[in-house]
């Protein structure tokens, strides 16, 4: 009678215990899908985005034209489910035939970590950074000008990633780039410009 007491006193103890969801910690041992990403989790990604950027450079007309930008990043969960961070940033613009720009500089962010079940979360990601690089056009068939381009950056994103496992993630999704600069040519006078590219980023990380 007694272990068939104790045995019963078990069994309602198991049925009434809640279960515990699975979660990211900095060292991850759950099984399963996860459900939620803990303070102390680390995460490296690279990824980058193809956008389409309408462009205005003084009182010149409007144009609009394909460029990308892509990196490495490095992000810190300081509480659970929000995490900050940064990356390094290089970009490549051909804004015509005849011109193109490179540029390579980085932006701090911050995202929030909204959970969609199954694994999937929304991450809403609101960066700033800076850009430093080189504006080239051919003014004659071989012939180069040079002139030096620097900007503010502005990055907004609704990316939606995905954890297959604990291990690893994947992020895709809708992201809006504004940069405000100025660039200069070599002995001449600087003229300011605004870029707003929108695009759609990806990119796969690392978790631990």
């Amino acid at each position: 009678m007694n272990r068939a007491h104790c045995l019963a006193s078990l069994a309602v103890l198991a049925a009434t215990t809640p279960a515990v969801a699975d979660t990211l910690g900095a060292n991850p041992q759950d099984h399963g899908k996860v459900t939620a990403v803990t303070k102390g989790v680390k995460e490296i990604d690279i990824g980058g985005i193809f956008v389409l950027t309408h462009s205005k450079s003084g009182d010149a007309e409007g144009q609009t034209r394909i460029s990308t930008l892509g990196g490495i990043g490095f992000q810190y969960f300081l509480k659970n489910n929000l995490s900050i961070g940064g990356t390094f940033l290089a970009s490549y613009d051909r804004q015509s035939p005849e011109t193109y720009s490179t540029a390579f500089g980085g932006a701090a962010f911050a995202s929030l970590h909204v959970r969609l079940g199954l694994g999937a979360f929304l991450r809403p990601t609101l960066g700033f950074g800076a850009l430093f690089g080189t504006q080239k056009t051919e003014v004659t068939p071989g012939q180069l000008m040079s002139a030096a381009q620097v900007s503010g950056l502005i990055r907004i994103g609704l990316p939606f990633a995905y954890f297959p496992g604990t291990r690893v993630v994947l992020q895709a999704g809708p992201e809006l780039d504004i940069s405000v600069g100025q660039v200069t040519p070599d002995g001449g006078e600087g003229q300011s410009f605004m870029n707003v590219s929108g695009g759609f980023g990806v990119s796969a990380g690392y978790v631990f």
